[in-house]
């Protein structure tokens, strides 16, 4: 189970707690799919962001078109790690916020909380014992 708290540049801001096949979505309103944070702007994806629990850490998966957007996986000394265009990054106790920007404006920041749970050998491993 993870925690995803958010916070809009307009200062929207919401907490989801997630358990395993569950999804946190953001992007532009008017897709198929029901987001769990939606925008109206042209500029960002119908799927911009997805964060799944999965493996040691929550994945994050950036769908954002370029349009100018950076998606950075932020670690709690400041460094960032950036995520391109269809590509995925877990996210570490080191590692747990992400921040969704475009033409160089914040848009979105996301904290991630979860629990150590260790590598997925280890995690099979203490099963198998």
């Amino acid at each position: 189970m993870i925690t995803v708290m958010w916070k809009s540049s307009v200062g929207e801001s919401g907490e989801a707690v997630l358990d395993v096949d569950e999804k946190w979505t953001f992007g532009r309103a008017g897709g198929v799919e029901d987001l769990t944070v939606a925008v109206d702007d042209p500029s960002v994806s119908r799927t911009a962001l997805v964060i799944r629990d999965s493996g040691p850490g929550p994945v994050v998966f950036r769908g954002q078109i370029d349009n100018g957007a950076k998606v950075a996986l932020v670690s709690l000394i400041g460094s960032t790690t950036w995520l391109e265009e269809g590509t995925a990054g877990n996210l570490t106790a080191e590692e747990n916020r992400v921040e969704f920007s475009i033409n160089g404006e914040v848009l979105l920041t996301v904290d991630v909380e979860f629990d150590d749970r260790g590598t997925v050998v280890q995690r099979q491993q203490s099963v198998e014992a």
